[in-house]
């Protein structure tokens, strides 16, 4: 329903214990939609694929001190 319109894929302390769910899933559908961003808050494990680096923002942190910080 969104393809091809800006979407933000924001996952909040997403971890390794199954990724294949939101994940992966949020890394491929930024990867395939030019106008797609992904932004990651999580602490320990803020990571993404060189493949959408570039339209990407991985914060390692607190999720509530970083949107805290966000919004003051």
């Amino acid at each position: 329903r969104h393809e091809g319109k800006r979407v933000l894929y924001l996952e909040l302390g997403v971890g390794d214990n199954t990724p294949i769910i939101i994940k992966y899933p949020f890394w491929q559908y930024t990867k395939e939609n030019p106008k797609a961003f992904y932004a990651c808050i999580n602490k320990g494990e803020a990571y993404c694929t060189k493949e959408i680096a570039d339209k990407a923002v991985c914060i390692d942190g607190d999720i509530e001190e970083v949107l805290r910080k966000l919004t003051t």
